[in-house]
């Protein structure tokens, strides 16, 4: 598969950003293919190669003669995992979890076993076998995250977690979908994330463990809303 990110799918993730943060309300009509290659300086067939994409997920629709209309805002329409709306209820969904990952993460470290570690292991190789594959690592990257919430030995944690479980599933995937990089390119960056993660938790060391869970999650929400960290 290719790494190249074409300009089409670019339009498309702007696209579809101005959508879900309300620039585009649900049942208007977008500017037309013309004023989109003027708005973005791109050419009609990219206009064209970025609007079929959204049309193909459901996000608008083509009225003969009039346009292309918004249909919809939330993912959780389209019958994908659901359980946020909006973009800034994504942006809360990363906050949320900075402060409680970050906190489970630092417990982890005082508390886990042996057995909570080789866990963890086994679930971290999981993801770096997983991520072999463009669309592969999800579920093994939630499972991750919440083994280190069990390795908290605090129902709470794991209660919390489970809680937004479905939320953290979509806006893992969410990341993936709508990162403009290549997935290709950014998976060594998520690998050594959660390799820091581990190492944290492993070497007992809470503060390390909890920086290195809130690096990880603020650098997710930064590929969605300010672009790739460095």
């Amino acid at each position: 598969m290719s790494g190249i990110v074409t300009f089409g799918e670019r339009l498309y993730e702007k696209l579809l950003g101005s959508i879900f943060s309300g620039a585009y309300p649900e049942g208007t009509r977008l500017p037309t293919e013309m004023e989109l290659c003027t708005l973005f300086s791109v050419s009609r067939p990219v206009v064209r190669e970025a609007l079929a994409r959204l049309r193909a997920e459901g996000y608008i629709e083509s009225r003969r003669g009039s346009g292309s209309y918004v249909l919809q805002r939330s993912l959780s329409k389209t019958g994908r995992i659901g359980g946020v709306g909006s973009i800034a209820e994504i942006e809360e969904c990363y906050d949320f979890r900075e402060s409680l990952e970050g906190e489970a993460s630092f417990l982890a470290a005082q508390r886990r076993t042996e057995g909570d570690l080789d866990i963890l292991r086994e679930r971290f190789e999981a993801i770096r076998v997983a991520f072999e594959t463009p669309t592969g690592g999800i579920l093994e990257d939630l499972k991750f995250h919440h083994a280190i919430a069990e390795a908290t030995h605090n129902q709470f944690f794991v209660y919390s977690f489970e809680a937004v479980e479905q939320h953290i599933l979509f806006s893992i995937e969410f990341t993936r979908r709508l990162t403009a990089s290549p997935f290709e390119q950014r998976k060594g960056k998520l690998i050594a994330e959660h390799e820091a993660i581990l190492d944290g938790i492993a070497k007992g060391d809470g503060k390390g463990a909890r920086a290195a869970m809130q690096a990880h999650i603020g650098n997710s929400k930064r590929r969605i809303f300010t672009g790739e960290p460095k």
